[in-house]
């Protein structure tokens, strides 16, 4: 370095235009005395800068809270910025409002991750970073393309900036500002998606209608699948009179199938699923799949099936209830199909995708995709529950029976959320079987001592609800009854389901009334049995510790432990002393 310094730039031209890279490199810094500037600098051969990853076409203060995306393909849609996690329009003037986000600071890959204490042994000025490291660029290969604050470092694709509520979600697992939630309206799919579904003519649309496995009830969409029935029927009779008829097509996908016991078989759960969908509403459903996206189960014939419906420019829509799993669906067929990567925000938050997401490049051709909010359903008891209540409700692990076998004058709790009451039966022996989350306690006892659980145990042994001030929080406490019957005690013949909850499995050789206590405008369906088989290991009476409660009564019981002996540690400390000194 020492010998570099006294030579002229003649001598140093086989290395670099050292005046070029200084300028490009560190435009802040002063040249030094010893090296003379380029005389006829070439003002086209200036590396232009980058432009910022969001570009925003107007003020942000003036963006109307809409949860349309970014669907519109008109030449007059807005540019706004959209989030690529959950489709809100961003805006950086207000914390308190939706899709705020801070756009990040470009990075030095030089300096980027050095521990701010560290400092350089000897700064060389008149020097920059690529001649230290030894890099030879030829000043003949220098464009006005190339960016050479790269040099030395490998080209990656930069992470999409999304919003702040995205980030949340993302890496901590819950919703940044709650109050936020609040302010977007709920989203119109008639207004957005239903209009184009009505159309007569133009793209062929695909409803890929998203449906959760363990809560399939409480997941299904009833007005989406009137709405496309009903244009299916009109479409397809115009199509038959040779007029104009563009027929959706209907894909149901029922998600999350790694969530049931492994001994149902797909043909009878597809058999269960078609008739649950009819009378759902939806009559014309073109195919049904089975799919896990955490397992990679069902989706390659997934995306060749919507491919071949959709054609090379079909529109497809993902549409289904709040948490049924579409966001996390449709990145499995992004990594599936192509390895194109996508970005959208996956969390067991009900609610996590505010707009329309369009997502390219995953279906084969000009086909898109779209992910849409969630349809929100003020029948599903999570939609009343505080997200520390909703962790324990999601089902995010294999089902497991729990199973009681109970006869007339008893009940069965599921925590504090529901319960089911055994009035009157023809035989001596019913068995119910709770499924439901493994987090949730359960409780098993005498109806005469309901209403004193109700009084005592709601909101402390009985969680969710957490804490004694939520039970009146969530509503009147009301009955629905059920009259059924069953010719088998070794499986369960109907389920009693709660919408976002769970459902009782009842398997009995005889007749019974039942009763059903859950609070006012849960919707409680009876069905035929999704799972018939139980468990053989029987509950016993009283209370059942779910798992959260158990670990945390282990690490309570061990602190305590702990305290114990320290206090004892330090009483027998202080009667030696004491001893001593006498």
């Amino acid at each position: 370095m020492m010998i570099a310094r006294t030579q002229s730039l003649s001598k140093l031209k086989p290395l670099i235009s050292i005046s070029l890279i200084s300028q490009s490199l560190t435009p802040k810094q002063t040249p030094s005395p010893h090296l003379t500037p380029n005389p006829n600098p070439n003002p086209q051969s200036q590396t232009p800068s980058k432009p910022p990853p969001l570009l925003f076409f107007k003020p942000f203060s003036s963006l109307p809270l809409i949860r349309d995306g970014n669907y519109d393909d008109s030449p007059t849609a807005s540019a706004a910025a959209v989030c690529p996690g959950c489709g809100v329009h961003m805006q950086d003037s207000d914390p308190k409002t939706p899709g705020f986000f801070l756009k990040p600071s470009k990075k030095d890959p030089r300096t980027y991750k050095l521990g701010p204490h560290l400092e350089p042994v000897a700064l060389e000025s008149e020097f920059n970073e690529a001649l230290k490291k030894g890099l030879i660029i030829e000043p003949q290969n220098l464009d006005s393309g190339s960016d050479l604050s790269d040099l030395g470092s490998e080209s990656k694709p930069e992470k999409p900036v999304v919003c702040a509520r995205c980030h949340s979600l993302r890496h901590y697992g819950r919703v940044k500002d709650p109050t936020v939630e609040n302010l977007l309206p709920e989203f119109d799919f008639h207004h957005t998606v239903g209009r184009k579904l009505a159309l007569a003519s133009g793209t062929r649309q695909v409803v890929l209608m998203v449906v959760d496995a363990a809560d399939f009830d409480g997941s299904f969409p009833k007005k989406v699948a009137k709405l496309v029935s009903d244009t299916i029927d009109e479409f397809s009779t115009a199509w038959k009179q040779g007029k104009a008829g563009n027929v959706p097509r209907i894909v149901l996908v029922v998600t999350k199938i790694d969530l049931l016991p492994s001994s149902l078989g797909p043909t009878r759960l597809e058999h269960w699923v078609r008739s649950r969908a009819r009378e759902g509403g939806a009559e014309k459903i073109t195919s049904v799949h089975l799919v896990s996206a955490v397992r990679d189960w069902g989706l390659r014939s997934l995306v060749e099936d919507v491919a071949s419906l959709a054609g090379p420019r079909g529109n497809v829509w993902a549409i289904g209830a709040q948490n049924a799993g579409k966001s996390t669906l449709i990145n499995a067929i992004g990594k599936h199909g192509g390895g194109k990567i996508t970005h959208l925000t996956e969390a067991p938050v009900p609610g996590t995708t505010l707009g329309i997401v369009r997502v390219e490049g995953v279906l084969p051709g000009k086909t898109k995709l779209f992910d849409t909010p969630g349809l929100l359903n003020p029948q599903q008891i999570t939609t009343r529950l505080t997200r520390e209540e909703q962790k324990l409700v999601n089902i995010s692990k294999e089902l497991k029976p729990r199973t009681y076998r109970i006869k007339d004058g008893y009940s069965v709790h599921i925590a504090g959320l529901m319960r089911l009451d055994i009035e009157e039966s023809s035989v001596d022996s019913v068995y119910v079987t709770a499924w439901a989350s493994p987090y949730l306690p359960l409780h098993m006892g005498k109806t005469e001592n309901a209403s004193e659980m109700v009084e005592k145990h709601f909101g402390r042994q009985l969680q969710p609800p957490i804490g004694e001030n939520r039970v009146k929080e969530l509503g009147q406490w009301v009955r629905k009854e059920f009259h059924i019957s069953g010719n088998s005690w070794d499986s369960s013949s109907v389920d009693i389901a709660a919408a976002g909850l769970g459902w009782f499995a009842v398997g009995l050789k005889g007749e019974a009334v039942l009763s059903v206590w859950t609070y006012d405008g849960i919707n409680v369906v009876l069905r035929n049995s999704l799972l018939p088989n139980r468990s053989y290991n029987f509950e016993v009476s009283g209370f059942t510790v779910s798992e959260i409660v158990s670990k945390a009564d282990k690490a309570s019981n061990k602190s305590q432990r702990q305290n114990e002996k320290k206090k004892k540690k330090q009483s027998d400390h202080q009667k030696e002393k004491d001893s001593v000194t006498c």
